[in-house]
């Protein structure tokens, strides 16, 4: 690593890395509790599967812009064209990591729906009714929750990783006027 005037240039790619790395292995540890396999069986509704796609496909998008910035570096400053998309792109991560929350959201009000339509169908009070609604209730309040709990973890990652990238942008764009 070099140093110009104090301050340590790393490379982003390496940091992208090592927070992929630490992302994987937090999945491996939660995978291996079987707490993933317990949050997409208990999502009826796969709206878990829709976030963790967007958040793959976000990721994938993220990783190629850091081998972008990384090889922009040997390059001169970014054109005025550059620094525009450069701003979309991150733009384009900020999107990503607000739909997997909203995503979420629309999960916990699908499973709010889901727990409450058993009550129109009780006609009579009886204990068997009564467990029967209570089993469905449940179905729709872990829909309601798991799919928050994806969403809001995915927007989570997705804003550190584009963070990441957005820091590597501004010094792309500031390199050469300090």
């Amino acid at each position: 690593m070099a140093s110009q005037g104090g301050e340590t240039k790393r490379s982003v790619q390496l940091q992208g890395y090592i927070l992929l790395g630490l992302i994987f292995f937090g999945a491996y540890i939660i995978h291996d509790q079987g707490l993933i396999s317990v949050l997409l069986t208990g999502d009826r509704s796969y709206l878990s599967y829709v976030i963790l796609v967007v958040w793959l496909v976000a990721t994938l998008r993220w990783l190629w812009l850091l081998n972008w910035c990384e090889a922009q570096k040997r390059d001169a400053s970014p054109s005025p064209q550059q620094e525009a998309d450069m701003v979309r792109w991150v733009g384009h991560g900020w999107f990503a990591a607000d739909l997997c929350l909203k995503i979420g959201l629309l999960g916990t009000i699908v499973g709010f729906i889901l727990m409450l339509s058993p009550i129109r169908d009780l006609t009579a009070f009886d204990p068997s009714n009564l467990q029967s609604a209570l089993r469905s209730m449940s179905g729709g309040m872990a829909v309601a929750l798991y799919t928050t709990l994806a969403g809001l973890a995915c927007h989570l990652l997705l804003r550190v990783q584009y963070q990441l990238l957005a820091d590597a942008m501004q010094r792309l764009r500031t390199r050469n006027t300090d």
